[in-house]
């Protein structure tokens, strides 16, 4: 088993405020940020692509927390799983320097249900001195959900 990608022995996790099984071939995510461990768990695992270049993929289960009043998950669920997964990739980019999301862009393009695995593939797309550009595809099955790109400020430690 590999390490989970926010893994970081100076950190305690928060627990997630519900147990969900991880699905087949992910781990649980380590959460510190205790509105992403309410929503969560979120799960990880990395892969590599044809190109031979590892990618970092993250999913959530949706559930009866993350609906809106059409009985989909929530737009600002799904904004909020972007945010996680594309620091994650900002996060790792850095050497687990401290980052803060300077801007995300969404485009939705389907919905999820009750039941659905949402999966990101997320990748450092650019790196500055300052500045990380992280984009992901969002999928249920093989339908794309959503797409995000976004920036992130390198704090540093």
């Amino acid at each position: 088993m590999t390490e989970s990608v926010n893994a970081d022995p100076n950190m305690v996790a928060v627990p997630p405020a519900r147990k969900v099984a991880a699905p087949e071939g992910y781990t649980e995510t380590p959460l510190w940020d205790p509105f992403e461990a309410f929503m969560g768990p979120l799960f990880d695992k990395r892969i590599t692509n044809e190109a031979g270049e590892e990618e970092l993929w993250m999913a959530f289960r949706v559930d009866d927390r993350h609906l809106n009043t059409r009985d989909v998950a929530h737009g600002g669920m799904m904004a909020t799983f972007g945010d996680a997964v594309l620091g994650s990739v900002a996060w790792n980019a850095t050497g687990r320097e401290p980052c803060v999301t300077l801007s995300m862009q969404m485009n939705f393009l389907k919905s999820a249900k009750t039941g659905d695995l949402v999966e990101c593939r997320a990748s450092l797309t650019r790196q500055t001195r300052s500045v990380l550009f992280v984009a992901g595809e969002f999928f249920v099955g093989d339908d794309i959900v959503m797409t995000a790109t976004s920036l992130w400020k390198i704090l540093g430690k």
